[in-house]
């Protein structure tokens, strides 16, 4: 009598290590990827929050203007809502005309607007004016 014949080269072992191996290779990769794009998403976070900081600054600035027209700028750092920091910088370069400086930080983003403001000082109720235009572009990082 014949034995039957049975497969003993033991190959499915290997072939489900080799499986295994490339499954966990292939989540790795999708963690790293995944980690490297929350990273991503993070800064980018920061900085918008950095240029909104700026924008929320220049907001204080107008409100500020309208109120005193000889206003001059904040004295050092002052924070934000938002968890930044801001500086205003206002120089008066004519009665109707202030030239405007904001520096904006977020953790590690720090960006700078500068402008010019033209207004009309309300002489019936002063210092305070109106605003007429108000130009302003943002010169990136300092």
């Amino acid at each position: 009598m014949r034995k039957p014949s049975h497969n003993e080269n033991g190959f499915v072992l290997p072939l489900v290590l080799v499986v295994m191996a490339i499954l966990a290779a292939g989540a790795g990769y999708m963690l790293t990827r995944g980690t490297a794009e929350l990273q991503a998403n993070t800064l980018n976070q920061d900085y918008q929050l950095c240029i909104l900081t700026g924008k929320n600054a220049m907001a204080v600035l107008q409100a500020e203007i309208e109120e005193d027209v000889n206003y001059s700028g904040t004295n050092g750092k002052v924070s934000d809502e938002n968890g930044g920091l801001y500086e205003i910088w206002i120089f008066k370069t004519s009665e109707k005309l202030r030239y405007m400086e904001v520096k904006s930080e977020y953790h590690a983003y720090q960006k700078k607007f500068c402008g010019e403001i033209e207004l009309i000082p309300d002489a019936t109720a002063a210092p305070s004016g109106q605003i007429v235009k108000f130009n302003w572009k943002m010169l990136g990082g300092v």
